[in-house]
């Protein structure tokens, strides 16, 4: 019986090193690039002089954010008044080829919102999504409503 034992515990001790190899060449995380809203500045913008800054926290398990060419667009914003995303380049955020997990913040400025229409404000959102080398596409973060107010 004492010999079922340790047998027992060395199958088991054997399970879990295994079990630890394998998950060890597995990226921390998703290689489907995630992102999440870390903070904003303002929810009140007055048109052509508040800046509007977003925090975006990202996460990639194997590491190809960012292009080498400039004319490549990995961020997509599009503001709700708006039917089209805006492309927007972002350089390597890790070596090309090197196949790493990051992470990190990105942050995002609107320099110049303004109110389209006639009205005294108008209120918005943000749709932002991250594109990866390999085409994938992150899930897509919706800001909090933003109230543009015009000047003067």
């Amino acid at each position: 019986m004492n010999a079922q034992i340790k047998l027992g515990v060395l199958f088991s001790v054997l399970f879990i090193c295994v079990s630890c190899r394998d998950n060890a060449d597995d990226p921390p995380f998703s290689i489907i690039p995630e992102i999440k809203l870390k903070s904003f500045t303002q929810d009140t913008i007055l048109e052509f002089e508040d800046i509007l800054t977003l925090n975006i926290r990202y996460q990639d398990g194997d590491g190809d954010l960012g292009f080498e060419e400039p004319d490549s667009y990995a961020v997509f914003i599009r503001d709700a008044r708006l039917t089209k995303y805006d492309g927007f380049y972002l350089a390597p955020v890790a070596p090309p080829g090197a196949l790493i997990a990051v992470q990190g913040d990105l942050k995002v400025e609107f320099p110049d919102l303004f109110v389209f229409g006639n009205r005294s404000e108008e209120r918005t959102k943000f749709y932002i999504y991250m594109v990866d080398r390999k085409g994938n596409k992150s899930n897509e973060l919706i800001t909090p409503e933003v109230i543009i107010k015009k000047k003067g």
